[in-house]
């Protein structure tokens, strides 16, 4: 029994922390030393341990009992050398961060040239923007250009809300989605259980894909993105808005 087996009742309750916390694992299961940033309950750094990495993390929040742990910004420089990590995760950290460029572009200093960048990030919305410790809130468009100006591209990308938050809609939604779990409880027990998060995380990465379903995730309280990028070639914004605008008043001046 692996690691993920060992912990399946952590995310039993609800399959918003199994799907995310999955979708980590698939997107850097190649990868060996990894940097989490703002862990601060600890789950992917105890995950990612028990699959065998090498696992750094760096925090604001001072923890103790936790191996190779930072306490500092990531917005600021770390003491690590350029291309030291294989991987890089970012779970919910990015929308707390005013600087959050700063941030970017010291993870592509310390990430390899190979390296990836996994995110899960809340998306714009009525309830995503309630909250005032979310600082800087994004859409997938405004995150291509932040992660283009500080040399990322996203390679994978996923919408997240509906599975994780359907059963929260009414009461026939909740029969729905934990239904189906009483049933394979009881014909599988804890293999049926795994089971049934496999298929919520399949069914959310599959529909999440899908440009028709995106109105639809913007209504539910956990929409976001879940997303692997890879470092690229930098954008000069400067460059493009000089380059607009100067097309632009080259027109008016032609009428």
């Amino acid at each position: 029994m692996n690691i993920i087996d060992e912990n399946i009742s952590l995310y039993s309750q609800s399959p918003d922390a199994f799907i995310a916390s999955m979708s980590l694992v698939r997107f850097l299961e190649d990868k060996n030393r990894i940097l989490i940033v703002g862990d601060c309950f600890g789950r992917d750094t105890k995950l990612f341990k028990g699959l065998g990495k090498e696992v750094f993390v760096v925090d604001i929040a001072s923890q103790e009992g936790i191996e190779n742990f930072y306490c500092q910004s990531i917005t600021e420089k770390t003491p690590f050398e350029d291309g030291f990590f294989d991987g890089v995760i970012m779970a919910e950290v990015l929308e707390h961060l005013f600087e959050d460029y700063k941030a970017l572009n010291e993870i592509n200093r310390i990430l390899k040239p190979d390296g990836i960048l996994a995110i899960t990030i809340p998306y714009l919305s009525n309830v995503q923007d309630q909250p005032e410790y979310h600082v800087r809130m994004h859409s997938k468009k405004t995150l291509e250009r932040l992660f283009a100006f500080c040399g990322f591209k996203i390679e994978e990308h996923f919408f997240r809300g509906f599975v994780t938050r359907l059963c929260q809609k009414n009461r026939l939604t909740k029969y729905l989605i934990f239904g189906p779990k009483k049933i394979l409880k009881i014909l599988f027990k804890e293999r049926g259980i795994r089971m049934w998060m496999h298929g919520c995380l399949k069914l959310e990465s599959w529909l999440g894909k899908k440009r028709l379903f995106n109105r639809m995730q913007k209504t539910f309280a956990t929409y976001g993105g879940i997303m692997k990028c890879r470092k690229d070639v930098r954008i000069d914004f400067d460059k493009v808005q000089v380059s607009y605008f100067a097309n632009m008043y080259g027109k008016q001046n032609d009428l």
